[in-house]
């Protein structure tokens, strides 16, 4: 299945994309910001943002913006329910 070419632009995504600095919560490299900021799509497939849950809802965390960050893709699935908040690192 294809992935969208950019996140879509809701108040929220703006928000968190300003507040981190289209950093990605979990690991602190920056995000792109669509497909074509990378030169392949399967690049696109693992580096694009998506909303994390800092505490898994699956674990009992709210689905509120308060409990929500950016992440890449990859990170956020390595992540899994886990419910940890690394700081961010810059490059």
């Amino acid at each position: 299945m294809s992935q969208p070419y950019a996140p879509t632009e809701t108040p929220l995504f703006k928000a968190l994309w300003e507040a981190q600095e289209g950093r990605c919560a979990l690991c602190g490299l920056s995000m792109p910001s669509s497909r074509f900021d990378v030169a392949h799509s399967t690049l696109w497939k693992h580096q694009r943002p998506t909303y994390d849950h800092i505490i898994a809802v699956a674990r009992g965390g709210p689905d509120t913006a308060d409990n929500l960050q950016l992440a890449h893709a990859r990170c956020n699935k390595v992540k899994g329910m886990g419910n940890v908040r690394p700081p961010l690192r810059k490059d």
